[in-house]
């Protein structure tokens, strides 16, 4: 069996057309499109462009687009068949024989099918003299052909060797069209497949192509279904993808090019789980998923500037400080099951590179797995850097955690147990008294995460592509200084759920700053989970936590909301206790600590009766309390 090729349009990506043909191949992609305003305004000829791809072992899959090729004003048809000669000139010095035609959108535009069928014949005979080949794709706008089917039956009707159909996915799914019908299509005649997901917005469809695609996974489309169906019409041909976005066209190419074919691959994966792979292709199969169980750690740099603010909060939150590392300047408190490591230097290994001493930050999320190495092929398999970690002062412990990157400044560590405790053996130092306290708290129940805008869509497609996170409906959140786009992601495991929240935020400050911009109230907090939300910030305040003042504005309007009670209020008030409650009987309790630094800040919380969600309606009111500090 042979693998699929995988392809790319250049238009998916920013950059100089020998920059993008340099990244395409060293993110592992077999070949291209060739989008021809990349190709007119390179200082290259296609000769010369032909050869750098055929030096950097990468194939000339498509030239596009060939538009308004049909008219009803046979002088301009005959204009249109000049022009197409002259598109067979360059593709005959670019050693690229497959032309991709569009539908017409043109008020000009043929209307009658077999005038239609009568033209896209001599132009597929032109092609054919030619040594070239023809894919007629239905733009989604196209103003007579504007289905995948209707495209087909044009097809079907020329009957012509030169003449194939093009499948674009954002074209059919945008449509709301059902994809199944490819599968009658004969797959020999399908001539080339472009695939892009896209999130589900209600605006006009020309400019939701223009501005919106996305790579698979990063959307909401039914992408497997619809591979599966062209799985299963025998298409043997390049998958690729023609993505039409504003913030690819400004971002890293090389970043850009690798989210792309991990895309591809993933795509493939999830193909697999809905189609068995036909006798012809082999449809990418990554290695499996290790086990994986719940957060166990969490790694803060605080710098030397807020190591005691932070040091301080987490005592109020029920920890304890336990153990300090002499000569790697941390901090070890525990509470329960969980350990919080606070790094007081700058600019170590164990602090996140580049962090400003005032923006605390969390720089990584310890995850129990048993077997690590499992997720460590995995990452690499799909293009995701992964490495297994050593740690200060622990020898023979290497193979014991891997850790996978998902932001500029916080990373995912897949920890076993045995590391735990090689880990905290290394700490050398320890206070005289522990005090022994009833736990406040029992677990993280979620975790949220600034995300530069340029780097949202790639952080969501890591989650989803390695381990399998269930993206839920993103939110937008409008609060005192703007607006936060967030979007939750899950994943059950044998121990529950993790749970991560990423928050967009506009960008960095520079450049060499891996952090986004700070924004006063915070975008990235940590959320511990307990079993009674009352004892606990009880238990808190007596340990002496200060809790998030909320206004008595809000406890008045949840009183007309829910009806909960003066004393259930009261008691909220006091507190600073939120809720809100789902409709089928789940409710939602937390509270706020201020924030440390500029951005971060601790959430407690307690789930009742399936409570799925995060109390987003509460977060205007949250981030308006923070702001009074």
């Amino acid at each position: 069996m042979t693998h699929i090729a995988t392809s790319v349009a250049t238009v998916s990506l920013s950059g100089s057309l020998d920059e993008k043909m340099r990244a395409i191949a060293d993110a592992g992609f077999d070949g291209f499109e060739v989008f021809e305003p990349d190709l007119i305004s390179s200082p290259d000829l296609p000769a010369d462009i032909a050869k750098k791809a055929a030096d950097l072992g990468l194939t000339l899959d498509l030239y596009q687009p060939f538009r308004d090729a049909d008219s009803a004003d046979p002088e301009q048809f005959a204009r249109n068949l000049v022009r197409a000669e002259h598109k067979f000139d360059v593709m005959e010095q670019l050693g690229c024989d497959l032309l991709l035609v569009c539908s017409s959108p043109l008020a000009g535009a043929v209307r009658d099918d077999a005038l239609l069928v009568e033209q896209m014949a001599t132009l597929a005979e032109r092609a054919h003299r030619r040594g070239m080949r023809l894919a007629y794709e239905a733009l989604a706008w196209g103003a007579h052909v504007n289905t995948y089917r209707h495209a087909w039956d044009i097809v079907r009707q020329v009957d012509h060797p030169a003449l194939g159909t093009c499948l674009d996915s954002f074209h059919i799914l945008s449509r709301g069209d059902d994809s199944a019908g490819i599968r009658e299509i004969p797959g020999e005649k399908i001539f080339f497949l472009q695939l892009a997901d896209a999130p589900h917005l209600v605006m006009d469809v020309l400019q939701w192509s223009r501005h919106h695609r996305c790579f698979p996974g990063q959307g909401s489309f039914d992408l497997a279904r619809f591979g599966a169906d062209v799985a299963a019409s025998g298409y043997s041909g390049p998958w690729s993808l023609e993505i039409f976005n504003d913030v690819f066209r400004h971002s890293d190419t090389g970043r850009t090019a690798s989210d792309a074919h991990r895309s591809l691959l993933y795509l493939q994966e999830q193909v697999r789980d809905v189609e068995t792979p036909s006798a012809g292709n082999d449809l990418f199969a990554p290695p499996p998923p290790g086990p994986i169980e719940n957060v166990v750690s969490l790694r803060i740099a605080a710098g030397p500037a807020k190591a005691a603010q932070l040091g301080t909060t987490l005592r109020h939150l029920g920890f304890d400080l336990t153990a300090a590392h002499s000569e790697h300047g941390l901090s070890l408190f525990t509470q329960g099951p969980l350990a919080v490591a606070v790094d007081t230097t700058v600019d170590t290994l164990w602090t996140a590179p580049g962090v400003p001493a005032h923006l605390p930050a969390l720089a990584q999320i310890g995850i129990r797995s048993e077997r690590p190495d499992l997720w460590l092929t995995r990452a690499r398999a799909l293009g995701v850097t992964a490495s297994t970690v050593s740690m200060p002062g622990v020898a023979d412990a290497t193979d014991a955690v891997v850790r996978l990157a998902v932001t500029g400044a916080t990373s995912l560590d897949l920890r076993t147990r045995h590391s735990a405790g090689a880990w905290q053996s290394a700490f050398d130092l320890a206070p005289k008294v522990v005090q022994e306290n009833r736990a406040c708290v029992s677990h993280v129940d979620h975790i949220a995460l600034a995300v530069p805008a340029e780097s949202w869509d790639g952080v969501m497609l890591l989650l989803r592509s390695v381990f399998g996170m269930v993206p839920h409906e993103g939110q937008d959140v409008v609060d005192a200084i703007g607006l936060v786009r967030s979007r939750a992601l899950t994943l059950a495991t044998a121990n529950g759920t993790i749970r991560l929240s990423l928050n967009m935020v506009p960008g960095r400050p520079s450049d060499s700053d891996p952090l986004p911009a700070a924004r006063r109230g915070g975008v990235g907090h940590v959320a511990f989970g307990c079993e009674g939300i009352y004892a606990a910030a009880s238990a808190m305040t007596e340990r002496g936590l200060t809790p998030l003042r909320i206004s008595p504005n809000y406890y008045r309007d949840l009183d007309a909301r829910f009806g909960l009670g003066s004393e259930t209020l009261d008691a909220m008030q006091r507190l600073g206790i939120l809720y809100d409650a789902d409709g089928t009987g789940g409710e939602f309790f937390h509270f706020f600590t201020e924030t440390v630094g500029d951005d971060l800040f601790f959430e407690v919380v307690q789930r009742v009766g399936g409570y799925e969600g995060y109390g987003e309606t509460n977060s205007a009111v949250r981030l308006a309390a923070q702001l009074q500090y």
